[in-house]
């Protein structure tokens, strides 16, 4: 007979389960804090500031019984007590890290903060497993909520088309046909699928946000639509995958090694296996629409440099080619190969299979970045709600693994784009469930973009409306820490290494691999839009605290653009984005001019948009000074 074994008796709750008190920062970073005053133990492993809070803070444990159940309910001495003490301890904790902005080349190597995974054995950041929203149902401003978004992918297909028929007359589209209820492989089809029916406040947010402009037309044309099986039948050969390879011209070859050498690394930038330079061109040879899709984003691409030389001229011109290879390519080449990808598409959407394949989730991605790059920013927004609605139903998201998720986190990288641009929410609700310590180093640079899409929402018209100033004042802390639990799960790889330079505004910062460095950027960006957008909790050391996090935060942007090499030109394009979204926390007159020289470098670089940012920050400068005299 087996011994048996004693089973010990399970403490209560109240007694030996959880520490009454703790530091703040290992009660952040969801770390068992041994309580040894001054300093912890795990904070002296980690050779990380330790601070207490102070009896009857809201943040120590001990009080929690006679603390007021809602933030309207607390006083607001404990509020500004408990939202200030994070952003000084944000602020040691940059300075125990050794910053590295104003450091000589020789201090540069060691200035990023290494985990011990030994202290954090189950850490989750604080705020990533919160799906509800916290403000109220507010919807995006020309956001029309009587959309069902049961017809959105549908919806999506049919505004192609009409932009198609719309640019040309005698390109015509059939429309299509409803998918099979019969087909019970593929799960539910799109108008009854519960990846579209939202299950939480938050997600209903977002799938109004994401909604497209009542059309009565289309409504009544989807609603008229019955299935017809005899149409689709199993021995008819699917159009969107031939047996044969496509087939290429000479010209056509030449797009496709320009996408796979050139165009795709704005796609791959974060990728290690480079599906969109190595997948997607494979998977482009057996399917025609996807290959349209690609040779058009290609094309435009190329005919960036024309535009770029009649900019010059002072007009820019449709018609304006440039030769490559001996090839004459300009925009109406691309507008051509698009037109060809939208009439491939009314087919390829006859078949149930096409709705979760690959082809139709990578096609609708390129005909986005076309439409990023072409220069239309109402167009290239519709175009992110047509892939964030193909995506939900396919239930892809960030750690869906393989070309799914490398679509995920390239449409994630526009959208956060442009709503930061809007002063909008992202459309994305998604929440990852890896925690820090199990990411790999390029895990962390995508994580990074996700941190930046919740403090691009903590920035966007809809929560700065929340008449909850308790609640927005913890919510800003509670990102300011998740971006410093970030940086401290850091490897040695996102160090900087040593660099000769003389220039005193923003000397360079070089970290390689470049997109290490862009995590960076993308990281004090963030921090740039919660700090700017943070209710302040008054004081003076309050100020100097955001201060030094802005001053930090820029000089890092400015410094890795600085270092940026001429021809990587994702990496350009990361610190566009980065240069433009901080270039408001720059005040003085030699560094703005710094930061806007900077900004016009990489502008030319990647020759996108067209439009000049230079001008735009140079007008917001001249209303601050103008604001300013008044």
């Amino acid at each position: 007979m087996q011994g048996t074994t004693v089973r010990q008796k399970r403490k209560s709750r109240g007694r030996g389960l959880r520490a009454t008190t703790g530091c703040l920062i290992c009660k952040r970073r969801h770390v068992k804090c041994d309580e040894v005053q001054p300093q912890c133990g795990p904070c002296a492993k980690g050779q990380r500031p330790c601070v207490y809070a102070p009896r009857g803070s809201p943040y120590d444990r001990a009080s929690t019984q006679i603390e007021p159940k809602t933030p309207r309910e607390r006083p607001m001495e404990l509020v500004r007590n408990s939202i200030h003490e994070p952003l000084q301890v944000l602020v040691d904790a940059c300075d125990q890290e050794q910053p590295i902005h104003q450091e000589s080349p020789g201090d540069l190597q060691g200035s990023s903060a290494v985990s011990h995974p030994a202290d954090n054995p189950v850490s989750t950041t604080p705020g990533l497993a919160t799906g509800r929203s916290t403000y109220g149902f507010v919807l995006s401003p020309g956001t029309d909520s009587s959309v069902t978004s049961r017809v959105a992918p549908l919806s999506w297909f049919e505004l192609l088309a009409r932009d198609a028929a719309n640019a040309d007359d005698r390109f015509l589209l059939s429309p299509p046909q409803q998918f099979s209820r019969n087909q019970v492989d593929l799960g539910d089809d799109p108008h009854n699928s519960s990846n579209l029916r939202p299950r939480s406040l938050r997600e209903r947010e977002s799938f109004h946000a994401a909604a497209f402009p009542r059309n009565p037309e289309i409504e009544q044309r989807l609603a008229s639509q019955t299935p017809d099986d005899s149409s689709i039948g199993a021995e008819e050969p699917l159009s969107w995958s031939p047996s044969q390879p496509v087939s290429l011209s000479g010209l056509e070859n030449h797009l496709l090694h320009h996408f796979v050498r050139v165009s795709s690394n704005w796609l791959d930038f974060y990728d290690p296996l480079k599906h969109f330079a190595s997948v997607v061109p494979r998977l482009a040879l057996q399917n025609a629409g996807l290959m349209r899709a690609l040779l058009a984003l290609s094309a435009r691409h190329l005919s960036l440099a024309a535009d770029d030389k009649a900019s010059a001229r002072g007009s820019v011109d449709p018609n304006w080619s440039v030769s490559r290879a001996g090839y004459t390519i300009d925009r109406n080449l691309a507008v051509q190969y698009y037109y060809e990808s939208l009439h491939f598409l009314s087919k390829a959407m006859q078949h149930p299979y096409y709705a979760r394949s690959h082809e139709l989730i990578a096609t609708a991605i390129l005909i986005s970045t076309y439409e990023m790059i072409d220069g239309s920013n109402q167009d290239w927004e519709r175009h992110l709600k047509g892939v964030f609605w193909i995506q939900r139903f396919q239930d892809n998201d960030g750690e869906s693994g393989g070309l799914r998720s490398a679509v995920w986190w390239a449409w994630l990288r526009q959208d956060v784009w442009v709503a930061m641009r809007e002063r909008r929410r992202v459309f994305s609700f998604w929440q990852p469930k890896k925690p820090l310590s199990e990411l790999s180093a390029t895990e962390l640079a995508t994580r990074a973009t996700y941190l930046l899409a919740q403090c691009v929402n903590y920035a966007s018209k809809e929560e700065q409306e929340s008449s909850d100033l308790p609640r927005r004042l913890e919510r800003g802390s509670e990102l300011l820490f998740m971006l410093q639990e970030w940086s401290d799960h850091l490897p040695p790889e996102y160090s900087p290494l040593p660099t000769i330079s003389d220039i005193e505004s923003f000397p360079p910062i070089w970290v390689h691999p470049p997109h290490y460095g862009a995590a960076l950027q993308i990281h004090s960006l963030a921090r740039v839009l919660v700090i700017l957008h943070r209710p302040s909790s008054g004081g003076l050391e309050d100020y100097r605290a955001a201060h030094r996090l802005l001053t930090l935060s820029v000089s890092t942007i400015c410094g890795i653009a600085r270092a940026a090499d001429e021809k990587d030109t994702a990496a350009n394009l990361v610190s566009l984005h980065c240069l433009f979204g901080a270039g408001m926390c720059v005040y003085t007159p030699h560094e703005r001019l710094a930061l806007l020289d900077l900004l016009d470098t990489c502008q030319r670089r990647v020759r996108w948009p067209l439009t000049s940012l230079r001008k735009e920050l140079e007008l917001e400068y001249g209303r601050d000074e103008y604001s300013a005299i008044w």
